[in-house]
């Protein structure tokens, strides 16, 4: 029981909002073979620790109070005969979100307040001929009819803490989620080749060993936005132990850079693997991926139990010289930069620079239904900031003053567009989280409460998430955050009005002068 709870507190905390019935599993759509061995913690009592990997996550039906899917069917012994083709298998779906948000900032009136409608479809279509093959597609279209027919949606807070945005600047815009084919060779491995989700790691709210997702995950949206990364996958189970093992041949830039450094020759495929391991009554995790181009990444995650508790860690290995570290060491930067934005230059040491991540939950039956957890995670990140003064330079791409070509005047131009990474800019982090799934009789409606502090520059975001499921199929979700704390920091986040007035700053997004106080956001979610 308490490891469902954990699974079901950490996709909430999540804010993960209601799925339907007949939408495949996360473990689906994360692309787990329909005839992979149950991961170690599937198969381990209740009150065995939570493990790593995708499979953390319960069902949204499980979640949310709808009837779980049916079982995969099991894998046929091997020698046996191919099943026979299935009658009906092919399965299309999707899933439709409308969404609208608004953020107050101070001293500005409501008329001013940005608001956005980040609105998202998603079609799938899923083939399974057989248990041994399956194919699978995702496609994601997003349109925000408060912004022009080209443009960033879900521009509404600097923070990026509401519902979030796809990632692509055309509006309507549309991306490539899944697309995947799996298979296994003679029931001992087990394939799963294409654009895919692969979850490495056991953090919460910060995941820093999740180097297969170039984009961090942002943790308060309740849904993530963030696409595959093309990769191939082997799993090799060792049944006997419980253990499991990862290969991986990456057909991606391991930072998302394949626009400026396209991976079209042999000698830009990374190569990484993972090894899940259980110990007694722990699961350990060690992994580790290279690219030419990059440094090496390794990853070390452990999750256990003691007493009532679950508890897990996360360690990221990484180098400096992949995520440039700036320091203000330089000379003040020449009009037209102001002198905020001066100064910074990247180091150029490729030291070590560990992110660690501890974290740990606790639940409680108050009555014979009714459960609460309550989740905490800290977070140490090397690679953060521990002055917000660096916050400006950084959000608008460590800008600087050069001569591009075909120019003869030098012009602002950015550095590094993805300097500022919302929830890892700073050193240290902690966060907390309360779920209340179907209290009392409210048996169609979940609440979490979260709040997550930057405690390197004293700035906090509280927010509480209601999801109701209503006419059987529709979900209504809302969200009410607060931000407190320092301000200038990362959730209080203001710009200077000089640095504010800047072309970088109006063109990407807009940038209030006064600090946010409070997001809102409603939204409906059908199944299709």
């Amino acid at each position: 029981m308490r490891g469902k709870l954990l699974s079901a507190t950490l996709c909430a905390a999540l804010a993960a909002a209601a799925g339907a019935q007949d939408r495949p599993t996360e473990e689906e759509l994360f692309g787990a073979s329909s005839g992979e061995t149950p991961r170690a913690e599937e198969k381990a009592p209740a009150v065995a620790p939570a493990q790593g990997g995708a499979s953390h996550q319960d069902t949204e039906a499980e979640l949310f109070g709808a009837q779980s899917p049916p079982s995969k069917a099991p894998v046929p012994a091997q020698g046996t005969l191919i099943p026979r083709e299935k009658e009906d298998w092919l399965k299309v779906g999707g899933l439709l979100q409308l969404r609208a948000q608004v953020t107050s900032y101070e001293g500005s009136p409501p008329g001013n307040w940005p608001f956005s409608s980040p609105n998202l479809l998603d079609v799938y279509l899923d083939a399974r001929p057989n248990d041994r093959v399956r194919g699978f597609v995702l496609g994601r279209m997003n349109y925000d009819p408060t912004v022009g027919t080209t443009g960033e949606t879900g521009r509404g807070t600097i923070n990026n803490t509401g519902f979030g945005a796809a990632p692509t600047t055309q509006n309507p815009g549309a991306v490539l989620d899944q697309m995947w084919l799996n298979f296994d060779l003679y029931h001992v491995a087990f394939v799963t080749a294409g654009r895919q989700h692969v979850k490495w790691g056991v953090g919460r709210f910060w995941n820093p060993t999740d180097y297969l997702h170039p984009v961090k995950r942002n943790p308060l949206a309740p849904f993530d936005v963030r696409t595959g990364t093309t990769m191939v996958k082997l799993h090799v189970p060792w049944e006997k132990r419980g253990w499991n093992f990862y290969g991986i041949a990456l057909l991606e830039d391991l930072a998302g850079e394949t626009a400026t450094d396209p991976t079209n020759r042999l000698g830009r495929i990374g190569f990484g693997g993972r090894a899940e391991m259980v110990l007694g009554g722990a699961e350990l995790g060690l992994d580790g991926i290279a690219q030419n181009g990059h440094h090496p990444r390794y990853g070390i995650d452990l999750s256990t139990g003691l007493g009532d508790f679950d508890l897990y860690s996360e360690l990221a290995i990484r180098f400096g010289g992949d995520d440039p570290h700036w320091v203000q060491e330089g000379p003040p930067p020449p009009p037209p930069i102001p002198p905020e934005l001066g100064g910074w230059v990247p180091e150029t040491s490729s030291k070590v620079t560990p992110q660690l991540v501890v974290g740990g939950s606790w639940s409680y039956k108050y009555s014979d239904k009714d459960s609460f957890t309550i989740g905490v995670e800290y977070f140490y990140n090397q690679l953060g900031y521990s002055d917000p003064s660096a916050y400006p330079f950084l959000l608008l791409g460590a800008p600087t003053l050069a001569t591009l070509p075909g120019q003869t005047e030098p012009s602002v131009v950015q550095q590094d567009p993805t300097a500022y990474q919302p929830f890892y800019v700073g050193k240290q982090y902690a966060a907390v989280s309360l779920l209340l799934p179907k209290p009392g009789s409210w048996n169609d409606t979940n609440i979490v409460l979260s709040t997550v502090g930057n405690l390197s520059d004293h700035s906090y975001l509280s927010r509480v998430d209601l999801s109701v499921l209503v006419l059987t199929y529709l979900t209504v979700e809302t969200f009410a955050a607060v931000h407190y704390g320092q301000k200038g920091g990362e959730f209080r986040l203001v710009l200077p009005p000089e640095v504010a007035q800047l072309p970088q700053a109006q063109t990407s997004a807009s940038f209030p002068t006064g600090a946010p106080i409070v997001d809102l956001g409603v939204g409906l979610r059908l199944s299709l």
